[in-house]
Formats: C-alpha cells, structure tokens, sequence
C-alpha cells in the first residue's frame, strides 16, 4: 500500500470524525480572541481620567504622611485643588511630589496603552496572539494524535489494516504525518484569522494605525508560525507514544489523552511555582538545573524567548523574577531530543508489541 493511498485512507478517518473539526474551531476562534481582549483593555482604559494621592508633608496636624484621592489628569492639566479634608490645609500638601507622582501614574498608563496597541495592531498582533494560541493550543495537538493513532486500537481495526501490507513503521508515519499537516493547516487559517481581526480592530481604533508591514514583519510572523508548528511536535511524539502504551487496556485512548494533556497543564502550573518554592534553599538547587531540560520549560522559551513576556508562559505559575528562561539554540535542542526520543520509542514500541483486539 503506497504512502499516498494511506494518506487518503487515513484523511477520510479522520474528515468524519466532528470532535475534532469543533476543537479545531475553537482553537481558531481562540486566535481572534487573543486579538481582541487587548483592544477591548485598550478602549477601556484610554481617554479615563487617571488618578494618584496627593501626599501630605510630615509637617501636617496629623504627623507622617497621609493621602487623598486626587484627578491627576486634571492637576497636570492645570486645575489647582481647592479643597483637601480636615484638619489640612492647601498649605500641607507637597506639589511637587504631587506633580512627580502622578507624571510617573501618567506614564505608566501610556506603556501600558502602548503595549496593548501592539497586541491588536500589525505585526505585534501576529506575533502575541500566534505563540499565546500556540501555548494553548498543544492540549489539542495531544488530543488530535490520540484519536489519530489510537483510533485503530480501539476500533479493534488495526490487524485488518496491517494486513493490507502497509508496513507498520510506513503506517505510523501517515498518521503521524497528517497529525502535522493538520496542526499546520490549521495555523495557517488561525494566521489569516488574526490579521483578518487585527485589520477590524484597528479600524474600530480611530486613532491607532498598524505598524511598519515591511519584508522582515512578514518575515517574523512566518518564523513564528514555524516556532509554533515545531514547539508541537515533541508533544505530538509523547501522545502517540502514550496511544501505543495503552492501547491493551480498556479506555486506553482515555488514559492516553488524560495523561498527554495532564502532563503539559501540570508542567503549566506547577514548573515556575516549584521554581519560586525553591528559590534560594541550599538543598534544592538542583532543581532548577533539571528544569533547564524540562520540556515544558523550553517550549515556552521557545515560543516567548529568553526573557518572556510579562506573564508569559510557564511563568504563569508565579516564576516571574525568579528564574529565567534558556536560549533559542538551548531550547531547540531540547526540545528536538524530546521529539526523537519520544518518537523513537513510539516507533520501536509500535513495531514489536502484538495486536489485540478492541480496547475501546
């Protein structure tokens, strides 16, 4: 049986099976949200008045320093304060630590509106909302290979099937191979999505305009998209491994898929507290040299690089300031050790175990 005939045979398999066409629209439409919480903060919060305390000197009746609400658009605007709760007078109160704070709030408030007008506008929207969609995206990268490659074993198919002639190794590959094709099809509709809802928001944003979309823009959104594809393959690896572990017990597709996607949402939230945990204890310090091979932790240095982003990542489990992420060669390596290993074991374990019947 030719690699092409097995292709075909494997895509009608799959074409009918409606759990994942809807999880490959969620992850779709998950895209665009990622594009549109950033705009929806940013109309929020622009244009809104900001306010500060206004800080009285020592020297006030009440001694030590004491706060007021106070309009901080407005006194940098120039309205004086007419008025401050007793027993202060207008004479306590420090302008120009007033003035100094609230320039500070002021600046602060535009970093952030900067910061949230890149991740809706051309090319920060691609490249935010392609590798956040990319993190969460590996539970359903799990899950499609476990339905791919478990589906015979639970069907009871798989000696039918081997019995055509397709040679097992040739017979793993296809599945596997369409397992990424599809994950990469998929990001190219889920990058078409999020220019489509970058183009929208920015012009629901009057005022904001996209960056400069010149060769190298379109360059790096390519480059992300490629990041994201190879930060799914060891995981692709360790689901069909998984699948091929269990398919003799009953609900081995369940177990497989359980445990794929449990073990990247544990390493989601437990790495960067463990980190934090160990921070600075004696006995422990090897612990965050082991977390240097973790997969998990290189798959988000992979996708948000060395430093992160804030709340970037593995770094949701409050790691942030503790630890810090490895290098791109680093986290490649690692990462295409894991795919190898994996994978090979996958293979070696797909080739020498016997088939049985249905597991369900």
């Amino acid at each position: 049986m030719s690699w092409v005939t097995l292709a075909k045979w494997e895509w009608f398999k799959l074409r009918g099976r409606r759990v994942i066409w809807v999880l490959l629209a969620l992850l779709v439409a998950f895209s665009a949200v990622m594009v549109v919480i950033p705009y929806g903060d940013y109309e929020f919060n622009r244009g809104r008045d900001v306010s500060d305390e206004v800080i009285f000197l020592p020297s006030a009746p009440v001694i030590g320093n004491q706060e007021v609400d106070l309009n901080c658009t407005e006194f940098l605007a120039g309205v004086p304060i007419t008025e401050v709760p007793a027993p202060y007078t207008l004479d306590d109160i420090d302008l120009p630590g007033t003035d100094r704070k609230c320039r500070q709030e002021l600046a602060a408030i535009e970093g952030r509106l900067a910061k949230l007008k890149d991740g809706f506008t051309m090319p920060g929207a691609a490249a935010k909302a392609t590798r956040w969609t990319g993190l969460l995206s590996i539970p359903f990268l799990a899950f499609l290979t476990v339905m791919v490659v478990g589906s015979e074993y639970g069907w009871g198919t798989l000696r039918t099937a081997l019995m055509k002639g397709p040679g097992r190794w040739r017979f793993l590959s296809v599945k596997l191979a369409l397992v990424a094709a599809a994950i990469a099809v998929t990001w190219l509709v889920m990058l078409a999505v999020i220019i489509t809802t970058s183009l929208v928001t920015t012009a629901l944003a009057s005022d904001v305009g996209h960056g400069e979309l010149d060769a190298s823009a379109y360059g790096l959104i390519i480059r992300d998209i490629g990041r994201v594809w190879f930060a799914g393959v060891p995981y692709i690896a360790l689901a069909a491994l998984l699948s091929i572990l269990f398919s003799r017990f009953a609900g081995g597709t369940l177990a497989a898929s359980a445990l794929s996607i449990g073990y990247f949402f544990f390493e989601l939230f437990s790495i960067g507290r463990l980190i934090k945990l160990f921070d600075g204890v004696t006995g422990m310090r090897w612990f965050s040299s082991v977390v240097e091979y973790d997969l998990g932790w290189n798959t988000a240095a992979w996708l948000f690089g060395r430093d992160g982003e804030p709340l970037a990542g593995f770094n949701l489990a409050s790691a942030i300031g503790t630890a810090q992420y490895p290098g791109d060669v680093h986290a490649f390596l690692v990462q295409l050790f894991f795919a190898a290993v994996l994978g090979g074991l996958a293979f070696w374990l797909f080739h020498r175990r016997d088939v049985t019947g249905p597991s369900g």
